[in-house]
């Protein structure tokens, strides 16, 4: 196939960083959400306490839908969802 490399947009960088992708820091043996999605959330919330009820619980199961693909457990219980 003789593929190559962008030299400029390629690069090779430590696991224990982490890789941003898809709203996740992905590293080696887990993820985590990226720390900008979690504050995001933590102001929704305040936003969101002004909805009713079921507009309230559809935002949240889908924040914690996309939340149950990283190792966020201690998160979501800290938050009180």
């Amino acid at each position: 196939m003789k593929l190559e490399l962008h030299h400029e947009k390629s690069k090779i960088i430590s696991l224990h960083k982490g890789i941003k992708f898809l709203g996740f820091r992905n590293f080696y043996y887990f993820r985590l959400l990226k720390k900008s999605n979690v504050e995001q959330i933590k102001e929704n919330l305040i936003l969101w306490v002004k909805l009713d009820e079921n507009d309230l619980d559809a935002r949240l199961e889908g924040w914690k839908a996309h939340a149950y693909y990283s190792n966020s457990y201690n998160l979501v219980k800290k938050l009180n969802l």
